[in-house]
């Protein structure tokens, strides 16, 4: 979203620091100019008087009185670097603030990985509010030996730091095991006790999915019917405490049977997990 917005009754809000004296004469300025631009305007209609070198003296004249862009105030960012966005607005620091090409800035800010939508406001001279939504993470994919954070549609977020998801989402394995997961998490969700204690996924031969606990326990869940086979699980929790009875294995795949594997050397688990 792209918005140019005139705001003279308020257009040094974001600088505390300015005191009432600048604040109108800042005002003055950008009347007289503004009334200087749309006479020049109405009778250069055909030509884009801002890049002419016949109007130079305009693009001049406004720079050297304060509009360009000298305000930034970012919203929405959790996981995103402002730096990022700053390095961008900064290329602009050499237009005039009537210059500055707002889709340009905003197909720029689009290339993140990490915004969803951005909008932008203009508010005269010298001020630029932008307004972001970022992507929510739900997995980390382990594709070969690189990692990934992913969002609920498959899409890879590129300039995440890995560390500061690695303790509350799980890691996920296999061939478009991304774009696949979304769903199956919805099915795990149901218990939620149960699922803060699992370590990993893996979506094996695009078909079905394997979940590994923090206690050592593999469940293998079956390629149809996941929600009852998983529930059945649900159920032997609530029974058994099943994370906490040193079982290696619980199998799922046969609709008809449920079966186990203990392994006595619980630290063989412990340690292929650390690898």
């Amino acid at each position: 979203m792209l918005i140019s917005r005139l705001d003279t009754s308020n257009f040094a809000v974001s600088n505390k620091k300015k005191s009432i004296s600048e604040n109108k004469f800042y005002r003055t300025k950008f009347i007289i100019l503004i009334g200087l631009l749309i006479f020049l305007y109405l009778i250069n209609t055909q030509i884009n008087f801002m890049h002419s070198t016949k109007f130079e003296f305009i693009n001049k004249l406004l720079i050297e009185n304060g509009f360009t862009i000298k305000n930034v105030d970012i919203k929405g960012t959790y996981h995103l670097d402002q730096k990022n966005i700053l390095k961008i607005i900064n290329s602009y620091n050499k237009k005039n603030f009537f210059n500055v090409s707002l889709k340009n800035i905003y197909n720029e800010i689009k290339q993140n990985t990490w915004v969803e939508e951005v909008s932008i406001k203009k508010i005269y001279p010298n001020t630029l509010e932008i307004d972001l939504i970022e992507k929510k993470p739900i997995a980390i994919w382990q594709n070969k030996s690189v990692y990934h954070l992913i969002t609920k549609n498959g899409e890879i977020i590129s300039e995440a730091n890995l560390n500061d998801f690695k303790k509350h989402l799980p890691i996920i394995i296999g061939r478009n095991a991304h774009k696949n997961v979304y769903s199956f998490l919805q099915i795990l969700n149901i218990d939620k006790n149960l699922t803060k204690n699992i370590w990993s996924l893996t979506f094996v031969n695009e078909r079905r999915w394997d979940i590994h606990f923090n206690q050592g326990l593999t469940i293998r869940l079956p390629s149809t019917s996941v929600k009852e086979a998983w529930e059945k699980i649900i159920l032997l929790s609530k029974k058994f405490n099943i994370l906490s009875l040193d079982l290696t294995e619980l199998d799922l795949r046969s609709s008809n049977n449920v079966f186990g594997k203990i392994n006595i050397d619980k630290k063989l688990i412990f340690k292929k997990k650390k690898l």
